[in-house]
């Protein structure tokens, strides 16, 4: 008896490390089960704009060729970066970025980030995190600004994505939805 005991945990430990070896950190399976989720990052930020009738903003795309519609260098510095750093937007496959600075005391932003495999999320995602911490830092000057989008601002990494939100109402909706669709 005592044999068959060993044998089967013996068993049981060699199979537990291969069962493991076919998932994800988020527990869903590599294998030919499920594809890669995919969403078009320029129809999911159209889907935004629209249901919370965005206005007044820059809309900015990896789609446009057009100087003013993509994020150029001086763009990536000035939005997500300072005078040393910004993010590699070499990682970056494709995006959809709206930015609206036309109400000061209404800040309003939100990007979704398609990265190429092997993109580093962590650093990107800081890059974010910091843009909406100094805008929260810059806010203490101005008390009637309307801060409640910054400080329930959402930040999101799954399945090759990268999205982040402050929209006044919108954070936990738009992150629910993007979430839910990958």
């Amino acid at each position: 008896m005592k044999r068959f005991v060993s044998l089967l945990l013996a068993l049981l430990m060699l199979a537990l490390p291969l069962a493991a070896c076919d998932k994800n950190s988020d527990g869903t399976s590599s294998g030919g089960d499920e594809p890669a989720k995919t969403i078009d990052v320029q129809a999911e930020a159209d889907a935004v704009i629209s249901k919370y009738s965005l206005t007044g903003g820059k809309r900015y795309t990896s789609e446009s060729t057009v100087l003013g519609e993509y994020l150029d260098e001086d763009l990536i510095r000035s939005y997500y970066g300072d005078a040393a750093e910004m993010p590699d937007f070499a990682s970056v496959e494709a995006y959809a970025v709206y930015i609206d600075e036309s109400k000061p005391t209404l800040p309003c932003e939100f990007g979704i980030f398609k990265m190429k495999d092997g993109a580093d999320t962590d650093t990107f995602v800081a890059f974010l995190k910091a843009r909406i911490d100094l805008k929260l830092e810059n806010a203490k000057s101005y008390p009637t600004m309307d801060t409640s989008m910054l400080k329930t601002a959402k930040f999101t990494v799954k399945g090759g994505y990268v999205w982040y939100c402050a929209v006044k109402d919108g954070n936990e909706d738009i992150d629910s939805t993007l979430e839910g669709k990958l």
